[in-house]
């Protein structure tokens, strides 16, 4: 038994993409066999989030429920994402296509906001927003909003200069723990950018190999660091 009137997707829920044929013969397998446990949401009369159930029930022959979504674009866009983050094995290509989204929706939320939406790195939001303003698709903004509404001054971007170059490494002296913690932490972004570059210019397989090599090297410096520690505890 199908709904009466055949709903669309709304187009908000088209940020992520639809399941893969096995993983949703599985869906209404069990939608057959165990029935709907968690309602279809509409919002403006169309499906918000539940498409593959949808499509699930229609095919098991279980007449679908459902809930309407009261709120505004942007509460729906953050729904969506909360909602599906966690459920999807999502590709890195299909996380920066949502993050380059919500920038272009608002430049004005800090990567951090962004980050903490889409389980991503804030580094990784901070390159996705500089290639978005180095191609004039979002504005270049001096400060950014974070979930606590407050507003911050950003930090200049140290990923790449404007010829495409990276910037010469610089990191405070280290003094404390939380110095070496900072130096250590622009280290390791530096190394993922060139790894980036690596990919982009070579292949995965080069990238791969590379970033196996470099795990092989840590954890073999962490085996000569361990019998210190423990000496000094």
């Amino acid at each position: 038994m199908t709904s009466p009137t055949k709903l669309e997707p709304h187009p908000l829920s088209t940020m992520f993409p639809p399941l893969s044929e096995e993983d949703f013969g599985k869906l209404a397998a069990d939608i057959k066999l165990n029935g709907l446990h968690q309602h279809i949401v509409r919002y403006q009369g169309k499906i918000l989030d539940g498409n593959n159930r949808y499509r699930a029930c229609e095919l098991a022959g279980i007449k679908p429920t459902f809930a309407d979504f009261t709120g505004d674009d942007a509460q729906a866009r953050n729904y969506v994402i909360s909602a599906n983050i966690h459920r999807r094995h999502l590709s890195r290509e299909d996380r920066k296509a949502i993050i380059e989204m919500l920038l272009k929706a608002d430049p004005a939320q800090s990567n951090r906001q962004i980050g903490e939406q889409t389980k991503t790195s804030h580094h990784t939001v901070e390159a996705v927003r500089a290639d978005l303003e180095a191609t004039g698709q979002i504005a270049q903004l001096d400060a950014t909003t974070g979930a606590d509404h407050k507003t911050r001054k950003r930090k200049a971007n140290k990923r790449k200069s404007s010829s495409g170059e990276h910037d010469t490494l610089k990191y405070p002296k280290v003094t404390n723990a939380s110095t070496a913690l900072k130096a250590y932490s622009i280290f390791e972004q530096h190394l993922l950018d060139v790894l980036e570059d690596v990919k982009e210019k070579s292949d995965f397989s080069q990238a791969d190999e590379l970033a196996q090599a470099t795990i092989e090297k840590l954890q073999e410096k962490l085996g000569q660091m361990q019998p210190e520690e423990a000496e000094a505890a």
